[in-house]
């Protein structure tokens, strides 16, 4: 071997090595900040916070229900849930929870059944509402009011945990915030910052997809356009540093722009999924994404992947039934397809999608709850979510499953098992209490008596018997 080639070589094995270590340095740091005993924000970001001091917190029980927590466990009768702050500090059967020397509330939901808050993992908070939006400039403001009005909407249907997958400028943040604050009655909020994408993809089309309305020449506060694999990278650093906790890519994007960003979001700790179709799917998932939204054209080789990928599902049945199926009225959409839009060209058929989503299932792809509903907030909320259950049951997914792919699976899906999606010692406080058995049937999800979201009791039906009820058939 020649000097100048050993050179090669020997600059070659250096490189080899450094990135490596980068890659591992990399891990290793994000490590540090899982480690034990070490207080961190409840959410996927995990940032390191000083200990509170709780033991003066209220403490609430509740006793008498029968639990299902969110682990796959058989039923639990005659249970007992204490909650201490935002906290579940102790579960189980009645004979083994000792309760606290000082209770502050008991609530007795003998006859029904304790479950973690359900959660929804593809909202839009700013999306449209009303009959008459259309005669209204848009606005931050304007999203900001829909989207608190939305929030409410949720926790009326018992779901205490939403995550937004893309919003207008920095509006689903803030309601993160104001719920973390208990300035208002919300879910608790997990947000992807803003749609990353590219030049005229979907996100950054000249029309909104299916009203066909015009969108400004200068672009959107709910997208960042990216060009080339170093953009990408800089756009998802530019999202974490506003608070992000996921990233959401869009397509269509080249192998190397989608590899960039997720490479970029994984090395810094945070989660990425991504609204794709055909071979955009398979790119994103050869690159190990972490989810992926909606259930379009996804070729069953990239099913298979998502297995050995460990790549989650999250399909929003309905919002493709709704446009197929129904249109949207008050925004004057026929049924039929998605129209004025070049990202929705393909055909799409509410029986390919159910389709897919068997597929899915019976590949054993981890799956998800969300329903991404861009029209009608107003109306369609919460009844939607619920619609989005039986589609699962008509996919042939058991109750069981179901309430596991709302709770338990989600919490997975959302990065932070330990913490979200169960009824265990020592995570967070959110919890619905049901009139009817949800393994029994999926439907008694909707008869909701009680709901606690971070500790706090914001709809109770149980004291309070004759509240109005603003489920929708």
């Amino acid at each position: 071997m020649t000097a100048s080639a050993r050179t090669r070589w020997i600059l070659l094995a250096a490189l080899v090595t450094s990135v490596t270590l980068v890659r591992a340095g990399a891990e290793r740091q994000y490590d540090l900040r899982q480690r034990p005993g070490v207080t961190t924000t409840d959410d996927p970001r995990r940032v390191p916070i000083p200990p509170r001091d709780t033991s003066k917190d209220p403490v609430l029980v509740l006793r008498g229900g029968t639990l299902i927590d969110g682990t796959g466990a058989e039923p639990v009768a005659n249970a007992v849930v204490v909650v201490q702050g935002d906290r579940v500090v102790d579960v189980g059967a009645a004979a083994t929870v000792p309760l606290p020397a000082k209770v502050d509330r008991v609530i007795d939901v003998g006859g029904s059944w304790i479950l973690p808050g359900l959660i929804d993992l593809h909202i839009h908070f700013t999306q449209q509402r009303g009959d008459d939006f259309q005669l209204y400039r848009d606005s931050p403001a304007a999203a900001a009011i829909r989207g608190v009005l939305l929030a409410a909407q949720l926790i009326d249907g018992g779901i205490t945990t939403a995550r937004d997958v893309g919003t207008l400028d920095d509006v689903a943040l803030k309601i993160k915030e104001a719920a973390q604050r208990h300035m208002i009655d919300a879910p608790r909020v997990f947000w992807a910052g803003k749609l990353i994408g590219s030049r005229g993809g979907h996100g950054d089309e000249i029309t909104e997809t299916a009203s066909g309305r015009p969108r400004s020449l200068e672009g959107s506060g709910r997208h960042r356009v990216a060009s080339g694999p170093g953009d990408w990278r800089l756009a998802v650093r530019e999202q974490i540093r506003m608070g992000a906790d996921l990233i959401k890519l869009t397509a269509p994007f080249t192998k190397e722009e989608v590899a960039a960003a997720i490479d970029e979001a994984h090395m810094l700790g945070i989660r990425v999924t991504a609204d794709a179709f055909g071979d955009y799917v398979t790119w994103a998932v050869e690159a190990k994404i972490d989810a992926i939204e909606h259930p379009l054209a996804i070729p069953d080789a990239a099913i298979r992947a998502m297995v050995k990928n460990g790549t989650a599902f999250v399909p929003t049945m309905t919002a493709f039934y709704n446009p197929t199926k129904l249109g949207y009225p008050s925004a004057h959409i026929p049924p039929g397809a998605f129209y004025y839009t070049m990202s929705r060209r393909f055909s799409m058929t509410h029986e390919d999608n159910m389709e897919t989503l068997r597929k899915a299932r019976a590949a054993g792809v981890k799956v998800g709850i969300g329903t991404d509903i861009p029209f009608e907030n107003d109306q369609r909320y919460p009844s939607d979510y619920f619609q989005e259950l039986r589609f699962f049951r008509e996919a042939g997914y058991t109750n069981k499953e179901i309430l596991m792919l709302a709770t338990g699976s989600a919490g997975e899906i959302l990065g932070i098992p330990d913490k979200l999606g169960t009824l265990q010692k020592g995570r967070l406080a959110d919890v619905l209490v049901v009139g009817g058995d949800p393994l029994q049937d999926i439907e008694n999800l909707r008869k909701m008596r009680l709901v606690i979201a971070d500790g706090r009791v914001l709809r109770d039906r149980v004291t309070r018997p004759d509240a109005s009820s603003a489920l929708r058939p």
